[in-house]
């Protein structure tokens, strides 16, 4: 016969959203998490999606990848 019964579970994974940041150790620089976006024709992009859902990316803050700096133009 049972008599005790010990539940134990791990914390909760955080998950990332966008505009969330983390510092990598190792490079020594700041990413931050933001939606992939693919550009054609120099002015047209789209946001990537994969089975309905969108599709994010870490990309190093203030990088030429980065949106969040002031004066961002898109790449070819």
């Amino acid at each position: 016969m049972i008599t005790h019964i010990r539940i134990s579970a791990a914390p909760e994974r955080k998950i990332p959203k966008a505009g969330d940041e983390r510092f990598l150790k190792g490079r020594g620089v700041w990413q931050i998490r933001q939606q992939v976006r693919y550009w054609w024709r120099g002015a047209y992009g789209a946001w990537a999606v994969s089975n309905g859902r969108p599709v994010w990316e870490w990309v190093d803050k203030g990088g030429p990848r980065g949106r969040s700096v002031p004066g961002w133009e898109p790449s070819v």
